[in-house]
C-alpha cells in the first residue's frame, strides 16, 4: 500500500453503505405512521438504531485493533443485510423496531473506516482524509434520500428494505477485496478491553474528555434532524415523502461540498479547533431557526446553516481525537466517539418525539438548539496548539509489566 493514502475502494464501499442508510431517512416517518405509530415511535426508531452503539462501538473498534479492520467490516455488513430484510418484511411496528435495532447492533462500518484513515495517513493529513470520507458520506446521503423518496413514492415504503439489501451486497463484495490496514499491536492489547474502564479513562483525559462531552451534548441536539425534522416538514409545510427526500438531499449536498472541498483549505488556515468550535455554533443557530413557525423558505435557510456547521465540526473533531490518541488505541477511541454519538442520538430518539407529541414542534427544536450551543461552549477552552498528553488506554498490570 502507498504511504499516506487510504485504500482506493474504501470510499466506494462507504458510499454504498450510506446510500442505503440515507434512503431510509425520508421514509421512516411515513412507514411508521403507516404501521400505526406516532411521533414518539418515529424517533424511537432512531433510539433503537443508536442505542446499541453506546457500548458496542468501542468494542467493535477494539476488536478491529486486535483481529483486523476487514473481519469487523464484513460482520457489520452482514448484520445490516439482516436488518434491512427485517425492514422489507416487517408485519408490525414491533417487528420494524426490532429490525432497526439489528442495524444499530452491527453499524460499525464508519468506525472502522475512520480507523483505516488513522492507520494509513499521517496525523497532519487525517482531517483531509476524514474530509474525503465526509464527502463520500455526503454523496451517499444526497443520493440516498433522493432514491428513497422516489422509490417509496413509486413502489412502497417496505420496498426500501429490498433496495438496501442490494446495496449492502455490493458493499460486502468490496469489503472482501480491501487490504488489511491494522498495525501489529502489543501483546497486552490482545486482552479483553473493559468498555466502562475505557469510558472512564477517556473522559478523565483533559483534552479528549472535553471533546467527548461536547460531542455528547452536541449530537443530542443535532439528532433532532433525524425523524423529528421529517415530522415537522410533513406537519408544518405539508411535505410528502418525495419532497422530504429532496430536502434531506439538499442538506447533504451542502455537507459534501464543505467536507469534500472547503475543509481542505480551511484546516491549514484556521485550524481544527476553530472549525470544530464555530461549526458547532453555526449548527446551533440553524436549529434555532426551526423553532418559530416561519414560511417554508426558512426551512431551506436552516438546513443550509446546520449543514455548513455540522460538516465543519465533524471531521475536525474526529481529527483532533486522532491527534490526541496513541496509534494502538485509534480503533478504540474512534469507536468510543461513535458510541458517544450513539448515546446522544439515543437521548434524542427517546425524548424528542415525546416532546413533539406532548408540546408541539417548538419544544424539541428549542431544547436541541440549547444543547448544541452547550457543545460549542464546552469546546472554547480547547488548546489550539495541541498541548495535551497523548491518550493511551491502560490495562491493569501494564505498569508492572513495563
Amino acid at each position: 500500500m502507498k504511504p499516506n493514502r487510504p485504500p482506493a475502494l474504501l470510499p466506494l464501499m462507504l458510499l454504498l453503505e450510506l446510500v442505503a442508510l440515507g434512503a431510509t431517512f425520508p421514509v421512516i416517518a411515513y412507514y411508521v405512521r403507516e404501521l400505526g405509530g406516532t411521533a414518539f415511535h418515529i424517533t424511537l426508531c432512531f433510539f433503537f438504531t443508536a442505542a446499541p452503539k453506546i457500548f458496542l462501538q468501542p468494542i467493535w473498534g477494539d476488536w478491529s485493533d486486535k483481529i483486523g479492520r476487514k473481519p469487523i467490516l464484513v460482520a457489520g455488513i452482514l448484520g445490516s443485510i439482516i436488518g434491512y430484510a427485517g425492514w422489507a418484511y416487517a408485519p408490525t411496528l414491533g417487528w420494524f423496531l426490532v429490525a432497526r435495532a439489528i442495524v444499530g447492533l452491527f453499524g460499525t462500518q464508519l468506525t472502522v473506516a475512520t480507523a483505516i484513515i488513522a492507520d494509513t495517513m499521517k496525523p497532519e493529513d487525517r482531517a483531509k482524509g476524514l474530509g474525503i470520507l465526509g464527502a463520500t458520506a455526503g454523496l451517499g446521503f444526497i443520493l440516498g434520500p433522493l432514491a428513497g423518496g422516489l422509490i417509496a413514492s413509486a413502489t412502497s415504503n417496505a420496498f426500501i428494505g429490498v433496495f438496501n439489501i442490494g446495496l449492502e451486497g455490493g458493499a460486502l463484495i468490496i469489503a472482501l477485496l480491501l487490504p488489511e490496514t491494522a498495525p501489529h499491536v502489543a501483546t497486552h492489547l490482545r486482552r479483553r478491553t473493559n468498555s466502562l474502564r475505557l469510558w472512564r479513562q477517556a473522559f478523565a483525559h483533559s483534552g479528549v474528555g472535553r471533546m467527548l462531552f461536547s460531542t455528547l451534548v452536541g449530537s443530542t441536539g443535532t439528532s433532532v434532524l433525524q425523524g423529528t425534522l421529517v415530522i415537522l416538514a410533513a406537519d408544518r409545510w405539508g411535505f410528502d415523502v418525495a419532497q422530504t427526500g429532496k430536502a434531506l438531499a439538499l442538506y447533504f449536498l451542502i455537507s459534501a461540498l464543505v467536507q469534500g472541498g472547503a475543509i481542505r483549505f480551511l484546516v491549514p488556515k484556521l485550524g481544527e479547533v476553530f472549525l470544530a468550535q464555530w461549526g458547532t455554533f453555526l449548527a446551533a443557530v440553524g436549529i434555532a431557526l426551526l423553532v418559530p413557525n416561519l414560511p417554508v423558505v426558512w426551512l431551506w435557510v436552516a438546513l443550509t446553516v446546520i449543514a455548513v456547521g455540522a460538516s465543519l465540526n465533524t471531521p475536525s473533531m474526529t481529527a483532533l481525537l486522532s491527534r490526541y490518541t496513541h496509534v494502538e488505541d485509534q480503533g478504540k477511541i474512534q469507536g468510543l466517539n461513535q458510541g458517544i454519538t450513539g448515546l446522544g442520538r439515543s437521548i434524542s430518539g427517546i425524548s424528542m418525539g415525546w416532546l413533539y407529541d406532548a408540546f408541539g414542534p417548538f419544544m424539541p427544536f428549542a431544547i436541541s438548539a440549547m444543547l448544541t450551543f452547550a457543545g460549542f461552549v464546552l469546546l472554547l477552552p480547547i488548546d489550539p496548539k495541541h498541548r495535551y498528553e497523548t491518550f493511551h488506554s491502560k490495562h491493569p498490570g501494564d505498569e508492572e509489566a513495563s
